[in-house]
């Protein structure tokens, strides 16, 4: 299989459970946006990838479904059963549709406001904070108790909630105030793959 990826991406997430999977990959860096990508992913957006003649795939969630299928006994979206499956889904779906778009308006103010002066921008931001915080406050309440957001093992649920704590720092949010998504972060940020993808993808030394 071969990863296309940005660091500091959800393209992240793909490359953990590439590795928890034991799976044989290879990554190719791309510059999001870049009519060079844009060749491969029309979106220019990570993650992308490819499995032998399987062309291009594309969106996290169906990546880690996937990799899920073709190394089931890895338990990548958590443990067999409709149940279980509906609850992986519901948690990796919240990330992914609430939680991850929430960060739009502070990584591209602009998109989000038809005004330029910088008070508007500035105003845009906080708001897109104020909404996070409100978001967060779902997931840190679910977090209490847990080790993990789905089950007793890890699964990709928490991969994607580690990538994403990491982008707080980028809204003025300190992961202090979410004292249970901290400790996951940091658990997470312990985990042998995670640091492997982030070394991989030169985000550690």
């Amino acid at each position: 299989m071969k990863l296309y990826y940005a660091p500091g991406t959800c393209a992240l997430t793909v490359h953990t459970a590439l590795i928890w999977a034991d799976a044989d990959y290879e990554l190719e860096k791309v510059e999001l946006g870049s009519e060079a990508f844009k060749k491969i992913n029309p979106m220019g957006s990570v993650p992308a990838m490819v499995d032998g003649d399987s062309g291009v795939m594309t969106q996290m969630p169906s990546l880690i479904s996937y990799i899920s299928g073709k190394y089931p006994d890895k338990n990548i979206c958590g443990a067999p059963g409709l149940k279980n499956q509906q609850v992986f889904n519901q948690w990796i779906s919240f990330l992914c549709s609430d939680l991850h778009p929430a960060f739009g308006p502070v990584f591209n103010t602009q998109s989000y406001t038809t005004k330029s002066d910088e008070e508007s921008l500035d105003c845009t931001r906080k708001a897109a904070s104020k909404r996070l915080g409100t978001i967060l406050n779902v997931l840190e309440q679910h977090l209490a108790g847990k080790n993990h957001i789905v089950g007793s093992q890890k699964t990709a649920a928490d991969a994607h909630a580690y990538i994403i704590s990491s982008w707080l720092g980028y809204a003025d949010i300190n992961i202090d105030n979410y004292p249970h998504i901290k400790r996951l972060y940091e658990t997470m940020k312990q985990d042998p793959g995670i640091a492997r993808a982030e070394t991989e993808q030169g985000m550690r030394k």
